[in-house]
């Protein structure tokens, strides 16, 4: 009695109910009853076969070749369970009978090996084209039906609304759910707070996400963050007033309860425009200085522009404080520059002392040469493996395991030398010798005062200028060439605003 192995495959998760898994298996035990083989391990795929990317199925292939000496039966329920990709169904046919794997399909009775008869294969092609144009038609089918069910029967296809709705669904075809939208009294109660706080207190976007998140209520895909674009395409959809639209075409219109009156939608409409003359996306309007992504907060995070007033602030987007203006900050971070930051005498030694370790650097190369060797040992040690194994009665369950633990020490070995090859890397690309550095600071000095803004954010690009805020009073400011003056403090601090 041969060993096999059984293949079932379906397309989504929800597509198991028809010709699942358990019908799948009973097709192919028949079969392997019929023939008297012995069924040792089951896979279980939920992927789409009509695409080449199928990294499942065949890392299951890879193993059944590895294995073909134990177990020389891969076995599907049906050719189309195979591929609905003539191509590829071909392709992985040929890799299997040319390395000897005797492949079988249960319901069609065909067993495609490598001495199989020129009719077999021919049988397998005839049913791999037949698989290949279904599934081109299922696809014009589901997608041609989405469309009807919107143009046709005024339904929303495959539940397209916004957060405040739920649906009363219903299985078409496959995965397809569509129904007509209702009304969620809980998630429609939060959209006209939304609506109170933006209009009657004047909060936005962000604000509204850090209260929603606060109440602990779950975002629209139920995740915990809430995004304010999240909120803004909500605010911003006909659906509150009961307008639904499908491919620019409206399809239904509620005639009862709506999250929002007309009125309430326009005036709401109106505010967010107010609200998107002055906010975050005409930031970029005002003259902001040449700080973008340098400035950060306390808290870690990034700080972003605020236009107030026609001016240019900077504030965090997590706890809102401090707002710093931004024009005053620049002249601050400028005559720290040009007072002395580039001056060769502080910024040689500096360097030299930071970056210059060819000590470090040997070292480095010498780790990576000892982790060569051990990932070579280790190489020669499968090899072993796997000889003493085709010449001894060497068990399958103590190769497998000798094998994994030498795959691990292995990858470990790998992981290694990257980690030690990165370093080494970035080594070598900070060390500048002292010419360099004289040439680079009088460059820099003869055209301190003439540079324009994105020559400036060149420049702090290379300092890695990070400007850390702590409160109106204290402002840090780090640069990857430090100053060495004495009057200057250690910590690359130069600024105390």
């Amino acid at each position: 009695m041969e060993q096999a192995r059984r293949i079932l495959r379906e397309s989504r998760e929800t597509l198991t109910e028809g010709f699942g898994f358990d019908n799948q298996r009973e097709v192919c035990e028949q079969f392997e009853a019929k023939h008297n083989l012995l069924m040792v391990k089951e896979h279980q795929l939920v992927e789409n076969s009509t695409t080449w990317n199928r990294d499942r199925f065949e890392a299951i292939i890879d193993e059944a070749i590895m294995e073909k000496d134990e177990t020389p039966w891969f076995i599907l329920p049906r050719v189309d369970r195979f591929a609905r990709n003539g191509e590829a169904a071909g392709y992985y046919l040929g890799l299997l009978r040319r390395n000897k794997v005797k492949l079988a399909f249960a319901q069609e009775d065909i067993i495609v090996s490598d001495e199989a008869s020129a009719m077999q294969v021919l049988m397998f092609h005839i049913h791999s084209f037949k698989a290949d144009q279904d599934g081109k038609q299922i696809k014009a089918n589901m997608l041609g039906g989405r469309d009807r069910l919107g143009s046709d029967r005024h339904e929303l296809p495959n539940g397209m609304a916004v957060w405040p709705f739920d649906y009363v669904s219903k299985r078409l075809y496959g995965v397809m759910s569509t129904g007509k939208p209702t009304l969620n009294p809980q998630k429609t109660a939060w959209v006209r707070k939304w609506v109170s706080w933006i209009l009657n207190d004047g909060i936005g976007e962000s604000e509204i996400c850090r209260r929603m998140e606060e109440a602990g209520i779950s975002a629209p895909k139920g995740g915990k963050k809430w995004s304010p674009s999240t909120i803004r395409r909500i605010l911003r959809s006909k659906e509150l007033i009961g307008v639904f639209e499908w491919k620019g075409k409206v399809i239904y219109e509620e005639k009862g309860e709506t999250v929002l009156t007309m009125e309430q939608f326009d005036a709401l409409q109106r505010r967010l425009d107010e609200v998107r003359e002055t906010s975050y996306y005409n930031a970029a309007k005002l003259d902001y200085p040449p700080l973008r992504g340098m400035v950060f907060c306390q808290c870690g995070h990034r700080m972003g522009g605020v236009p107030m007033h026609g001016y240019g602030y900077y504030r965090c987007p997590a706890c809102y404080k401090p707002l710093v203006n931004a024009q005053w900050l620049w002249k601050q971070i400028e005559g720290e520059i040009k007072s002395g930051l580039l001056r060769e005498d502080r910024l040689i030694p500096a360097m030299k002392s930071q970056f210059d370790d060819n000590e470090r650097i040997s070292n480095l190369e010498k780790d990576i040469e000892d982790t060569d060797h051990q990932i070579k040992e280790w190489d020669d040690a499968e090899d072993k493996a796997f000889r003493l194994a085709l010449i001894t009665n060497y068990p399958e369950a103590k190769l497998q395991q000798r094998l994994k633990e030498i795959n691990e020490a292995r990858t470990k070995a790998m992981k290694q030398k990257e980690e030690i090859t990165n370093q080494l890397t970035v080594l070598k690309e900070k060390m500048i010798d002292e010419e360099g550095i004289t040439r680079f600071c009088q460059l820099v000095a003869s055209n301190i005062n003439n540079l324009n803004k994105q020559q400036w954010e060149m420049l702090l690009k290379i300092l890695k200028l990070k400007i850390t805020v702590y409160g109106k009073d204290l402002i840090t400011v780090n640069v990857a060439l430090p100053p060495i003056l004495a009057e200057v403090e250690s910590k690359n601090e130069f600024s105390r605003l």
